[in-house]
C-alpha cells in the first residue's frame, strides 16, 4: 500500500508541476519517431503507440510497462503506464536510511498540462497484460474530450 501511495504522490507532483508551468507555454507532447502503433482507437483512449523495445521485453522483468502513448487524430492526448503487484514491490524512493531503487517516469515537456489522471486496478488483467495490475492514464485533454473519443 505504501508503494501505491508513493506512485499516487508522484502523480500529484506531476500534475502540480505541469499546472504551475501552464502560463509559460502550451506545447504538445510529441510521439517519438521510433514509436509504432499497437492498437486502433479504443473509446476514451485513442490509439496506443509504444517504443518497439517495449514489445520485445519480458513484462515480468520490467519495473513498469510504458510509456504507452495514447494518440487520437494524430495528436498525443496522454500517456499510460501499467504496474503489476510484483512491479510495485520493486518501486521505492530514497530514504534517510540510504538510497533505494526509484523508477522514474518519462519527462513531460515543460508547459504540457496534465488535465487529469485515471488510476484503475484490473484484478484479472486485460489483453496483452493478463495478470493483476494497475493502469495509470495521464490525459492532456479534458474529461469531455476523452468521452468523445470513438473508433
Amino acid at each position: 500500500m505504501k508503494k501505491l501511495f508513493l506512485v499516487a504522490l508522484l502523480m500529484v507532483a506531476m500534475l502540480v508541476g505541469s499546472s504551475a508551468c501552464a502560463a509559460v507555454a502550451e506545447p504538445k507532447m510529441e510521439l517519438p519517431e521510433e514509436a509504432i502503433k499497437v492498437s486502433d482507437v479504443i473509446p476514451g483512449m485513442g490509439e496506443h503507440w509504444v517504443d518497439p523495445s517495449l514489445l520485445e521485453a519480458d513484462p515480468t522483468q520490467l519495473l513498469v510497462i510504458g510509456p504507452i502513448y495514447m494518440v487520437y487524430k494524430g495528436e498525443v492526448i496522454g500517456i499510460e503506464y501499467m504496474w503489476s503487484e510484483d512491479m510495485m514491490q520493486e518501486v521505492s524512493i530514497p530514504t534517510p536510511e540510504g538510497p533505494e531503487v526509484f523508477n522514474a517516469l518519462i519527462s513531460i515537456p515543460v508547459g504540457v498540462i496534465v488535465n487529469h489522471a485515471d488510476i484503475s486496478f484490473f484484478p484479472e488483467g486485460h489483453e496483452e497484460f493478463e495478470f493483476p495490475h494497475w493502469d495509470i492514464h495521464m490525459y492532456f485533454i479534458t474529461q469531455e474530450e476523452k468521452a468523445a473519443i470513438t473508433p
